[in-house]
């Protein structure tokens, strides 16, 4: 939604000179920036070189019970 905002709001800002959409376009490319920059990278679980020919199989199961 944030990137819905942005696009629009450059876009009716500069394109069609609307200052409040122009407004609205820069604060959410501006949360958007500031959400990235204070976020944390994803956590790496498991890491292994490949070599030609293999691969990676990811698979879901449901928890066995307890």
């Amino acid at each position: 939604m944030l990137g819905t905002l942005v696009r629009r709001g450059l876009r009716k800002g500069i394109v069609e000179g609307s200052r409040p959409w122009l407004a609205v376009g820069v604060a959410a490319g501006l949360v958007a920036i500031v959400r990235r920059v204070t976020s944390q990278p994803p956590e790496t679980v498991w890491r292994a070189p490949l070599k030609p020919g293999e691969g990676v199989l990811i698979s879901v199961r449901e928890p066995e019970p307890t």
